[in-house]
C-alpha cells in the first residue's frame, strides 16, 4: 500500500518545521572490496553506513524553525535531533546537521527553501538512523 505523506511532520533540534512541501531521506551503505590478491573474482564485506535528507519548505523567514536551519549552515552549527514523522506513524530518527539551504523565488509563486541534511551516528551504533 502507498503512503499518504499528507501529515508527515519534520522535526529540527526538536522543533516542528511548519511548512515541509516535500521530505526524503536516502541511506546507503557502500560495499568495502575485499579480495585477496590474486584472486580471479572480487569479494566485498558491508561497508560503512550513511544518511542524508532533503527537504522543500514553504519558506518564510519569520519562522523560528525556519531561521533555527538556516543558522545551523550559517554558524556550522553542531548536529542536532532530527525526526521524520510519517503519516502512518513509522518515523525515522538521527542527529544531522545542514549542508545547503537554497532559496527559490520566483514571480507569482511561494517562496521555497532546499534543505539539505547530513546524518550523523553520534551514538556509535551500527544503526544509520533509528526506523520504528
Amino acid at each position: 500500500m502507498a503512503l499518504n505523506s499528507a501529515l508527515s511532520s519534520f522535526s529540527f533540534g526538536g522543533t516542528v518545521v511548519a511548512e515541509v512541501g516535500t521530505a526524503s531521506i536516502a541511506m546507503d551503505r557502500a560495499p568495502l572490496e575485499s579480495t585477496a590478491i590474486g584472486s580471479k573474482t572480487k569479494t566485498f564485506i558491508v561497508g560503512v553506513g550513511g544518511a542524508t535528507a532533503q527537504l522543500e519548505i514553504f519558506y518564510d523567514q519569520a519562522s523560528a524553525a525556519h531561521t533555527n536551519i538556516e543558522n545551523n549552515l550559517n554558524t556550522g552549527a553542531a548536529a542536532v535531533a532530527c525526526i521524520l514523522t510519517l503519516d502512518t506513524g513509522q518515523t525515522y530518527t538521527g542527529n544531522a546537521f545542514v549542508t545547503s539551504f537554497e532559496v527559490t523565488a520566483q514571480a507569482g509563486n511561494l517562496v521555497r527553501a532546499n534543505v539539505g541534511l547530513q546524518f550523523t551516528n553520534a551514538a556509535a551504533t551500527a544503526n544509520i538512523l533509528t526506523i520504528a
